[in-house]
């Protein structure tokens, strides 16, 4: 009984989210019928006039929409109208030369091109929008889709795989039999063995959640197994760590985000096995069950990201969670320690205290006991005149466990803020309309992956549960005289766009622990044992 009360709220929550952003996501979108820009998503482009393209990977809003008419059937008929606009606003920005964008014209982005097709030809197979009226778009996305593959940022493979499998079933002849095996064999290969999907050098919970769902989407539009299985395994991974934490990912993943989304696993719920559907209890009663509370990772999700791809996942799990019935057990099993060795997830659960490192992220970690929680996102070192930073997800960290205790050690990360300007974009578009698509790597080897340096700082860090209380022992070397050291907050300098959500640990890190700090300084080196006691 208890159970099925966590899962009603989890219900009830979620559809209590959904009331409150659904006017939110519906303010974006151009309703005006008698527009030409009728249907587009990019407030920014067709009210505020602030932006000179739309970015059309929030053409996603569209099938949020579509899928919400169920919650709101007074007005499903509008809801109907404004998602065939959306398609159709879709198929006249495909069409033009450097589709797909999302960050700047000409752009040919990945991930805009993946999810706003998935998107747009889900609207097709289920009768929002007549393929007609559309063709031209999907024709378009089909041929670029069996020609690119995006490694980096499994998600968006798999949404894109996902899309593929969506336009084979409108039209078998839009993606051909060879280029389908071809993608579908390179895109399995991205799942590690401990379940997850490879995203920027390792896992993130968040986007993992995002992968489920396009999984279940193949699954569907496929009925193969393979995906339903690889589903299952990045379940696995996912309760794994939700389930020990009994909270959310926090700041551990290696694209930084702090959320989840709902819809793959609710699936688990209503076709997953018995294991499946008490893993995907758990995780979604930890997740989900208070969704409405002030610091609730949802409530910090900006107008862009529901539109783009959450509000999508959020409505189609209410969708789900009304045809599921909850009568088993979904009580998180006893924590107990573990070392994910090739994710480098370290889970030490001893004397009250759960603590989770991630240890390839430098050794950022956080804690919890009695109500109290900790997070620790290692140092920042200036020196001449550059940043140095060890909160940085990157497979280049030594990593280990000795004697229940995380190591990690390496180099710090240099890193220089670029700010915009407007030289800069007009440079980005000229460069773009020239360019295409190889301007991308060049963008994200700037903003997104980065090598430590040799003659950068080293970083070495330890830490354990010792008699009730978490020490940390780090040691900083290659220092110059004038280096300043301090704490990293919760912020970690890779750019990734949908990161960077408000988090009480922006103003807070340590709650119901006391902290103390001593120092060892010598020439070049400091050694710092910080102990959190509660």
């Amino acid at each position: 009984m208890e159970d099925a009360v966590v899962m009603n709220g989890v219900q009830e929550s979620l559809h209590r989210v959904a009331e409150m952003v659904l006017p939110r996501m519906l303010t974006q979108v151009c309703r005006d019928p008698g527009s030409p820009l009728h249907g587009c998503w990019d407030r920014n482009w067709w009210h505020y006039k602030i932006r000179d393209f739309p970015s059309v990977i929030l053409q996603q809003g569209g099938y949020a929409l579509w899928t919400a008419r169920t919650i709101k059937p007074d007005v499903a008929e509008c809801f109907s109208g404004l998602a065939a606009a959306t398609a159709r606003f879709w198929n006249h920005r495909a069409r033009l030369a450097g589709a797909f964008e999302e960050y700047y014209p000409y752009e040919q982005g990945y991930p805009p091109l993946a999810f706003s097709t998935l998107a747009m030809a889900k609207l097709c197979l289920e009768g929002a929008v007549s393929r007609e009226e559309i063709g031209h778009g999907l024709r378009v996305a089909a041929r670029q889709l069996a020609t690119r593959f995006e490694s980096r940022a499994a998600n968006q493979q798999v949404a894109g795989l996902a899309a593929m499998a969506a336009l084979r079933r409108i039209d078998a002849t839009l993606i051909g039999q060879a280029d389908w095996e071809r993608q579908v064999a390179r895109t399995l290969e991205l799942q590690d063995p401990e379940g997850w999907y490879m995203e920027y050098d390792g896992p993130d919970l968040g986007y993992l959640a995002v992968t489920i769902d396009c999984l279940w989407d193949l699954a569907d539009l496929t009925g193969e197994g393979r995906f339903r299985a690889s589903a299952g395994r990045a379940l696995d991974f996912i309760h794994g760590l939700v389930g020990f934490q009994k909270c959310g990912p926090g700041m551990l993943n290696s694209r930084n985000t702090d959320y989840l989304v709902p819809y793959g696993l609710t699936r688990f719920l209503r076709d997953g096995n018995q294991e499946e559907r008490r893993q995907a209890a758990v995780v979604l009663g930890i997740l989900f069950a208070d969704s409405t509370r002030p610091e609730h990772f949802l409530t910090a999700v900006d107008d862009r990201y529901w539109c783009h791809y959450i509000g999508h996942s959020l409505f189609r799990s209410l969708e789900v969670l009304k045809d599921v019935s909850w009568d088993q057990e979904s009580r998180p099993e006893p924590a107990t320690g573990a070392f994910f060795k090739r994710s480098g997830y370290h889970l030490r659960d001893s004397d009250g205290i759960r603590l989770l490192m991630a240890l390839r992220k430098g050794g950022c970690f956080t804690a919890s006991s009695g109500g109290g929680r900790i997070s620790d996102f290692g140092w920042i070192v200036r020196q001449d005149g550059r940043e140095y930073v060890s909160h940085w997800w990157s497979p280049d960290w030594e990593i280990g466990v000795e004697s229940g205790a995380g190591i990690c050690g390496g180099n710090f990360f240099g890193h220089t803020e670029l700010s915009n300007s407007p030289w800069k974009h007009i440079a980005l578009r000229i460069i773009s309309r020239l360019a295409g698509r190889r301007l991308i790597g060049v963008l994200k080897s700037l903003l997104i992956f980065k090598k430590p340096s040799r003659t950068a700082p080293s970083f070495r860090r330890r830490v354990a549960i010792v008699a009730g209380e978490v020490v940390v022992e780090d040691v900083l070397g290659g220092l110059r005289h004038d280096a300043l050291v301090e704490r990293a907050p919760r912020a970690s300098k890779r750019h990734v766009a949908s990161a960077d959500s408000w988090h009480g640990e922006d103003a807070l890190l340590a709650v119901g622990f006391t902290v103390s700090e001593s120092r060892e300084e010598s020439p070049g080196r400091v050694m710092v044992r910080t102990v959190y006691s509660h």
